[in-house]
């Protein structure tokens, strides 16, 4: 027996069934999504700043190591030596001679024994090397071209050490003669002989 024939036994007056309204449920593992909420411009600039702000801060490279620069030795002040002539043909003549230059008969006869070999006064560099230290020798050799030095009665040249006398010494380029002092040659003939064929040879 039905349901609705079993009812009519006990109730005579006419049953209506009223339709109800169907609800629809969700599988409980289905999760809403909320809406998107839009948010303004100046709130979402505020938030990267608070974002930026906490970040936690990055390690930084290690600087470069500063350069440190030396400063210029100060200049050393060298004296230089009493000197006369122009060098025009590149050749430097050492004297030791206790007056500022030369005596005056010797400065004579070294223009002679220069004159021979077509040198003038003004072709060479004379220099009085007394008591003159290696500083002022290389400054004087570095501030004046050269091609033949001549030493008279003198051994500040490094060149000259222990070169036997009115032998030509070549350096490379630049020829190099040791004579006796200028007064000793004055006085003796040999020398003066020894002298001038150096000087041929040399020039």
């Amino acid at each position: 027996m039905s349901d609705q024939n079993f009812l009519a036994h006990f109730i005579e007056e006419p049953i209506y069934l009223i339709k109800e309204d169907r609800v629809t449920t969700k599988e409980p593992n289905e999760a809403e999504t909320p809406e998107a909420i839009p948010v303004p411009a100046e709130a979402s600039a505020s938030q990267d700043i608070q974002t930026k702000a906490v970040k936690p801060d990055t390690v930084q490279a290690d600087a470069p190591a500063p350069v440190v620069v030396e400063e210029p030795a100060a200049p050393v002040y060298v004296k230089p030596l009493p000197t006369a002539g122009d060098n025009l043909k590149h050749c430097i003549v050492l004297v030791d001679s206790t007056e500022e230059l030369l005596e005056e008969p010797l400065k004579e006869l070294l223009y002679k024994i220069m004159g021979s070999v077509k040198r003038k006064p003004e072709d060479v560099l004379l220099a009085n090397c007394k008591n003159a230290d290696p500083a002022q020798i290389e400054a004087l050799l570095a501030n004046n071209n050269y091609r033949h030095v001549l030493a008279f009665g003198t051994e500040v040249l490094a060149e000259l050490k222990g070169v036997t006398s009115y032998a030509i010494h070549q350096v490379g380029p630049k020829s190099f003669l040791k004579a006796d002092s200028l007064t000793e040659i004055t006085t003796n003939v040999d020398k003066k002989k020894a002298l001038w064929k150096a000087l041929q040879e040399m020039f």
